[in-house]
């Protein structure tokens, strides 16, 4: 018990420290990418072909105050470096994983 305890502050205090934020930069947040990306991913995995209408990309984007270049700029700004996207990859599927437990399985 007093193991789990410590991890579990272990973790707690790793997750404090961790940066919300992109390293640099003016572009957007790692933040607002996750999130936006996690809301494109959800929709599309809704329909049958599991990719996301142009519509409802365009109205996610809109609801997130991003636009589509400004995902594709964080990509190719951040893009270099592998354990930075890696934490933000990790990220998204932790999500995604936590509305697929919200929500019940997926089709």
């Amino acid at each position: 018990m007093r193991r789990a305890r410590i991890v579990g502050v272990g973790l707690a205090l790793a997750l404090a420290c961790a940066p919300e934020e992109q390293p640099s930069g003016d572009g957007l947040t790692r933040e607002a990418f996750v999130e936006t990306y996690v809301a494109l991913r959800a929709a599309g995995l809704q329909t049958a072909s599991r990719v996301v209408s142009p519509e409802d990309r365009d109205r996610i984007l809109a609801e997130k105050g991003v636009a589509q270049e400004e995902l594709l700029e964080f990509a190719e700004t951040h893009g270099g470096d592998a354990a930075f996207m890696k934490e933000v990859w990790d990220e998204v599927e932790l999500r995604l994983e936590e509305r697929r437990g919200r929500s019940g399985p997926t089709p």
